[in-house]
């Protein structure tokens, strides 16, 4: 892969995440994350009593609902890198509104010319109001 089409694909892995991911967050609406999260994606986290979780996709679009989105929040996604070789990819981004701010760290892979988020681990702090 060139530099050009390296450029390329990070670029469509940062339109993709905001399309997708952001947007769902802004809009609380899960159908927006099956265009981003493949089918077996996983997200690990700690809970708050510092046990592991793993949550698969069914599980995680089911805590949203357009009904419960907050269009008040300004969510605001920063880029900290994206590294992409070949098919597979990573990304470090924040993810933050006026309640919460999250670290999340994606490993991506481009199928049938679709870039996927395959794995997620995320760091959220909550923010005192």
């Amino acid at each position: 892969m060139n530099t050009r089409d390296n450029q390329a694909e990070k670029e469509a892995i940062r339109q993709a995440i905001l399309d997708y991911y952001h947007e769902g967050h802004v809009t609380c609406d899960p159908e927006l994350y099956e265009h981003i999260l493949h089918p077996q994606w996983r997200f690990m986290l700690f809970d708050g009593q510092g046990e592991l979780m793993v949550v698969d996709r069914p599980e995680y679009c089911s805590w949203y609902d357009p009904q419960d989105a907050d269009l008040e929040l300004t969510w605001e996604t920063e880029f900290y890198s994206v590294d992409v070789t070949e098919n597979i990819g990573a990304v470090k981004l924040r993810l933050e509104c006026q309640k919460v701010k999250y670290i999340d760290y994606f490993h991506l892979l481009k199928i049938d010319g679709q870039w996927w988020i395959v794995h997620k681990m995320s760091h959220g702090t909550q923010k005192s109001e």
